[in-house]
């Protein structure tokens, strides 16, 4: 994205945060007008996104939750699965608990149950909680899971879990048994539950002191988007997806159509509605150090032909194809030798801080509004009748 062009976002935005509605509307025009000069297609819907989002922010409309699979990134479950396998290599009794937020990633246990068996492994007991949210037949999607595990060799006693709330699982409900390994499974559920205030802490509480895991396995998203400051959020968002859309393919649009959700959750909407919250590796291990947990070191034999995935003390990072910067770590964790000591509510990482920033609304001109915001209306309309709907070819 060319310099002037994140001048005027980031004025517009400015301007939007200072309440300063006709310095908007002209940065915001002049964004548009910038947009049109736009020669490669993929950037100039990349820059209307962000016009759109500020839009968004501008009148208070908040994206509806997008539910995506990820497909972009092989090289992620496939790290997440030999996370798992590693940690579980040589055990004999294993209960591998999955938390699943969103849908099940039938890729990511075709490579588990690979792996696994390729260590020896020959049965495992296998829970998968799912929220209620989530729509899934047991039947139908314990099944394919069993077939799977019997064609590599395992022998699956696989249970599906609806549950309210990730951070109230009635633990009764796992059958937690004596002499199990305990592995749980946490990929791309914590920065979900941020804006759920207590809720991650509970949930890590319930790990650690009721389920008595002997491993958790953390897979995240690498990326600085949780700032309760707008404007450095909206910098950091400017960068980090002007990067990211650039690497897609050409008929990728359903990931394109993904980050434009995500760029409108993370710029239009602030407390519980920013359901989008990007941490680092270095936020992260911070937080899960002052909830009583270490790491547990993945080893080094790690099969390093994906150019993208790397060991980097102890953990196993995806980075961009220039390995310039990471997208994703992979973690494993385990119960601290050291006490934990709760350091009260008023430092508690996992507790949302007030957030100064302020909703600014403003009267956008009428050509800008109906430029902006009725297609993003259409695309909502269209996306709560599930018609499957792709805004912008050009």
């Amino acid at each position: 994205m060319r310099g002037d062009v994140v001048d005027a976002l980031k004025k517009c935005a400015e301007a939007l945060q200072h309440g300063n509605s006709r310095l908007a509307n002209a940065e915001m025009g002049r964004v548009l007008d910038l947009a049109e000069e736009e020669t490669n297609p993929r950037t100039r819907r990349l820059i209307r996104y962000f016009a759109q989002a500020l839009a968004c922010r501008a009148y208070g409309l908040h994206p509806k939750y997008w539910k995506h699979r990820m497909g972009e990134c092989y090289d992620f479950f496939y790290s997440v699965a030999w996370a798992l396998a590693d940690v579980i290599k040589g055990k004999r009794k294993v209960h591998v608990i999955e938390l699943v937020k969103d849908m099940i990633i039938y890729k990511q246990w075709l490579s588990i149950f690979h792996m696994v068996n390729r260590g020896g492994l020959t049965y495992l007991r296998l829970s998968l909680l799912v929220e209620e949210n989530v729509e899934f037949s047991r039947q139908s999607h314990r099944d394919p899971l069993v077939a799977i595990a019997k064609f590599h060799g395992i022998e699956l006693e696989c249970n599906l879990i609806a549950v309210n709330s990730f951070a109230d699982i009635d633990v009764s409900l796992l059958e937690m048994r004596d002499g199990e390994f305990v592995a749980v499974n946490c990929m791309l559920v914590f920065s979900k539950m941020l804006s759920e205030a207590l809720a991650l802490k509970k949930l890590l509480l319930r790990v650690r002191d009721v389920m008595r895991a002997d491993v958790m396995i953390v897979a995240e998203h690498d990326a600085n988007l949780n700032q309760s400051d707008f404007l450095l959020r909206f910098d950091e968002s400017l960068k980090y997806y002007s990067s990211e859309v650039q690497k897609l393919k050409k008929y990728e649009f359903d990931i394109e159509a993904y980050y434009r959700y995500l760029i409108c959750n993370m710029v239009a909407c602030e407390g519980s509605n920013r359901v989008e919250r990007r941490q680092t590796w270095a936020q992260w291990k911070s937080l899960l150090f002052r909830y009583g947990f270490s790491i547990f070191n993945l080893s080094t034999d790690f099969d390093e032909e994906r150019l993208s995935i790397k060991w980097e003390n102890g953990i196993v990072v995806v980075r961009t194809e220039t390995k310039k910067r990471p997208l994703f770590f992979i973690s494993a964790w385990k119960t601290s030798t050291f006490p934990f000591k709760s350091s009260g509510s008023n430092e508690d990482p996992c507790i949302i801080s007030s957030e100064s920033n302020r909703l600014q609304t403003f009267q956008i001109s009428p050509e800008v509004f109906c430029f902006l915001l009725m297609p993003y209306l259409v695309c909502q309309i269209y996306k709560s009748r599930n018609i499957g709907f792709h805004l912008g070819s050009s």
